[in-house]
């Protein structure tokens, strides 16, 4: 029997000092007859975990895009100070987009076998050390290879938050307040980073920022150890048999193909005319051949019964593919302003 929730109805709601009745409550009942209201985050976690839970996503989210801000107001400086050649000015920025990007199914498919707060705590503490690493680069090289190395470890924690968050909260206030803040982390977390990106690099140095994030980081890291929850997955199968029931081939095949696409992209940002070179129309022939067999890949895996990492019917919900749209538009109109507003 699983847990019901249910609203009191007017003869068992209670009363008030003055005898008029209370609000409609929302409650949980589990099978030993406790009832939980919906004014405490979730069964057996206090409201001082559930606000830690809360701060800990919302952090991380918050600092993912900080640091792009940060980069942003500082790219001038930070490409003389390591050297950064002006045809690789934009790489810094767009290895991190394109390496998380790549990630996130195939993270987001081994933290549904090996747990998701094991995912999102691994991911965070490489994020803070890779961040110190960024703070510490000397070479344009060091500073490439380490915002690669962040994007990956981002990609970790991101598609583990909703996870997090569902399995923390009941549907309600809290669950509602958990997605919000996360969402609202990212567009505040880019514009306090200009802010502090410009103020870090005309005081004490850009790399000071990073270190700073780095601090942030390392307690939200912490914090998430004793606060979030650990999701289990009723299953008898071992740990081996679960990793090869992921839909490998189907995730490698989207990864490879947007890497191609991103990677692409990135070249012509210098030059349009580079997209007639031999290598970058090679590369982008076979993102979009990959593009158009996955679907196909997905049509095949689900006819034989096997698991397909993302199902061609998903698509046809209205709802979930124009929420999709709308966020790739608005991120994609985002992320091409903030790229070139110091330029």
């Amino acid at each position: 029997m699983t847990d019901i929730e249910f609203t009191t109805t007017q003869h068992n709601r209670p009363r008030t000092s003055q005898g008029s009745l209370e609000p409609d409550t929302v409650a949980t009942v589990n099978q030993s007859g406790e009832v939980y209201p919906q004014n405490l985050p979730t069964r057996g976690v206090s409201k001082v975990k559930g606000i830690t839970v809360i701060v800990t996503l919302a952090g991380v989210s918050f600092l993912n895009t900080m640091g792009s801000g940060i980069l942003i107001a500082a790219l001038p400086r930070i490409a003389k100070d390591v050297g950064l050649a002006q045809s690789l000015i934009l790489w810094p920025a767009a290895v991190y987009a394109l390496s998380a990007g790549c990630l996130l199914l195939i993270f987001g498919a081994i933290a549904d076998v090996v747990g998701a707060k094991l995912m999102w705590v691994t991911g965070s503490f490489l994020y803070a050390i890779f961040t110190i690493a960024v703070g510490f680069s000397q070479t344009a090289a060091q500073l490439i290879i380490f915002r690669t190395l962040l994007g990956m470890a981002i990609s970790m924690c991101l598609p583990t938050a909703v996870s997090l968050i569902t399995n923390t909260f009941p549907k309600g206030t809290w669950r509602n307040t958990a997605f919000a803040m996360n969402g609202m982390g990212q567009p505040l977390g880019y514009a306090l980073g200009l802010v502090l990106g410009g103020i870090f690099t005309d005081t004490i140095g850009w790399r000071w920022a990073y270190f700073m994030m780095a601090i942030i980081n390392c307690i939200l890291s912490v914090a998430s150890i004793w606060s979030l929850p650990v999701v289990s997955h009723n299953t008898d199968r071992k740990l081996m048999q679960r990793l090869a029931s992921i839909d490998w081939i189907g995730a490698t095949i989207l990864s490879v193909a947007l890497g191609l696409l991103l990677y692409v992209l990135a070249q012509i940002t210098t030059s349009y005319a580079s997209i007639g070179l031999a290598q970058n129309a090679t590369l982008m022939a076979v993102s979009l051949i990959l593009l158009i067999f996955f679907p196909l890949w997905m049509r095949w895996q689900v006819k034989n019964g096997r698991p397909a990492l993302i199902p061609n019917k998903i698509w046809r919900n209205a709802s979930f593919t124009s929420v999709c749209l709308s966020v790739f538009l608005c991120w994609a109109s985002l992320n091409g302003i903030e790229y070139f507003t110091t330029l």
